[in-house]
């Protein structure tokens, strides 16, 4: 094979790559913009400038759609999360803080992610089963964080006790402060009958202050 065709091969894989980020993207917005229902492969494709029969060369459903932008999003916020592991050097303690302030700055990113990846609206139904959900393995979100929160009990850095009751409490504070400042900030009808005033406190204030009560509550042991 010449070095002039694998270039070549090479660049059509790479905007195939590109095509298929578009797709993911594009797809995430209609999502959160019409629903499952609401949603169709004809006006996606029409929203990518492609035929409906070219869109289906990369995706084959509107399920198989869903499957594949949480399995991208899921997998971005792993590998952050694994290159905040290898590149700390502080306490475990601190470590489990920086864990937790990077829920709520990939969530802050992108509050569309964030609704998709935790399931906040309801996935495409389909009676065929296609490549991506073949492939598709259960995400175990917390697994990482009660292993961290474990080696910090070992160490005496905490209060030993049940590291997946402390992973899933941390859990809980974090998702209920994302979702509420995802409410108060982007008018999204999650909480329609609570009201939540924007007027007396800034997002990072808020966040700030979870996160200063996570801290509080790992380093005098009272979780």
């Amino acid at each position: 094979m010449s070095p002039k065709l694998k270039q070549t091969r090479a660049r059509s894989e790479e905007k195939k790559e590109e095509q298929f980020d578009r797709i993911l993207e594009t797809g995430k917005e209609l999502f959160l913009k019409r629903g499952a229902k609401g949603f169709s492969m004809r006006n996606l494709a029409e929203m990518l400038g492609m035929t409906k029969n070219n869109l289906y060369n990369y995706i084959e459903s509107k399920r198989e759609l869903w499957i594949a932008i949480r399995n991208r999003f899921y997998k971005q916020f792993k590998d952050e999360n694994i290159k905040i592991l290898k590149s700390h050097n502080g306490s475990n303690i601190e470590l489990l803080m920086e864990i937790c302030r990077h829920f709520i700055e990939f969530a802050e990113r992108d509050f569309g992610v964030f609704i998709m990846m935790h399931a906040l609206t309801n996935a495409p139904t389909s009676e065929k089963v296609g490549k991506f959900e073949k492939k598709y393995r259960e995400f175990r979100l917390l697994d990482g964080t009660t292993s961290l929160i474990n080696k910090t009990m070992e160490k005496n850095e905490i209060q030993k006790g049940n590291p997946a009751i402390v992973a899933l409490f941390l859990y809980s504070l974090l998702f209920g402060a994302v979702y509420i400042d995802m409410n108060r900030r982007e008018k999204i009808p999650i909480l329609e009958n609570i009201q939540l005033s924007i007027a007396d406190v800034s997002s990072q204030d808020f966040q700030e202050y979870v996160l200063k009560i996570i801290d509080k509550l790992l380093k005098e042991d009272l979780l």
